[in-house]
């Protein structure tokens, strides 16, 4: 891996550590995620790195690719346990990385921290050079099961390369028996989750706040939609956006906006990453870590 390359990724990380460090601060009960979103997100602007995913504020059962609308009032309460993942980027070489935040500091949730936090370093002490994707699942999923919290089973951890949030392999959370294994010269992110008063699955809910350009598909005939599409092709460098980002930035009518992202969807120019929960009154914590593998050392980034 070219040093240039891995100066970018020091670069991204040392400006997630100060978005980390914000957050921990900023967030409070009675905070609207809308107001924590810009917050994070402007701070990453503010030194100089981009942006490499919206910022992802999950709540209680709700696990993933959770970010605010341009108009959400929800805000955090008393009780609440809340994901903060964070995507910062420098010239397209991007750190992932999470945490969970206890707002409710019961004995369970207490516990359910603990567990994920043990279960990401767990899977980080095995990780080297050629190791099969299925034994840092199975370490993750046997230190999470000693703290009496289950896996989610279907999510998982990731590959990293340049301008690419998301791609193979997927590091599992259990012990799936998968034999891909770690190479040299790549980027990976980690990132246990747990749950406790759950079934160790998510689904889809239904809600999508968040984007990304799969290509310019020909024969597309709305206006906006190919106005939208081109728009979002030229800003966001192929990563993943914000339907509020575009509310922000491109001059279009509410509802011109989410017909286009519909039509846009509906043809395969957009993937729509819908929020993902665990079933009705579950609560789940993640903590997620970015590391490289380069000539033969595990380079950990946060």
């Amino acid at each position: 891996m070219d040093s240039k390359i891995i100066e970018n990724y020091e670069t991204a990380a040392k400006v997630h550590e100060l978005c980390r460090k914000r957050a921990r601060d900023f967030i409070q009960p009675g905070v609207k995620l809308l107001d924590i979103a810009e917050e994070i997100e402007a701070l990453t602007q503010k030194h100089g790195c981009g942006i490499a995913f919206p910022l992802n504020l999950s709540l209680n059962d709700v696990a993933a690719h959770y970010t605010p609308s341009e108009k959400d009032e929800t805000r955090v309460s008393t009780g609440d346990v809340l994901k903060v993942d964070i995507g910062v980027h420098k010239n397209g070489y991007l750190v992932d990385a999470a945490i969970t935040l206890d707002f409710a500091q019961t004995k369970e949730t207490k516990n359910l921290i603990t567990a994920t936090q043990a279960a990401l370093e767990a899977g980080f002490s095995t990780i080297q050079e050629g190791v099969e994707v299925g034994t840092i699942g199975r370490a993750i999923e046997t230190s999470l099961r000693s703290f009496g919290v289950d896996p989610i089973a279907n999510l998982s951890g990731h590959g990293i390369d340049e301008y690419t949030a998301h791609c193979s392999p997927s590091i599992p959370n259990v012990d799936t028996g998968e034999t891909d294994v770690l190479e040299n010269g790549q980027a990976y992110a980690m990132e246990p989750f747990a749950s406790i008063h759950g079934n160790g699955r998510i689904s889809d809910a239904g809600i999508v706040e968040i984007f990304e350009v799969n290509g310019l598909v020909p024969g597309i005939r709305n206006v906006n939609a190919r106005k939208l599409l081109d728009f979002c092709a030229e800003t966001y460098d192929g990563l993943p956006f914000a339907e509020r980002w575009i509310a922000r930035d491109l001059d279009m009518s509410a509802f011109a906006r989410k017909t286009a992202l519909r039509e846009l969807v509906k043809y395969g120019a957009l993937e729509a990453h819908g929020v993902l929960k665990e079933k009705k009154g579950a609560i789940v914590a993640q903590f997620e870590t970015t590391m490289l593998i380069n000539k033969g050392k595990v380079i950990r980034l946060v």
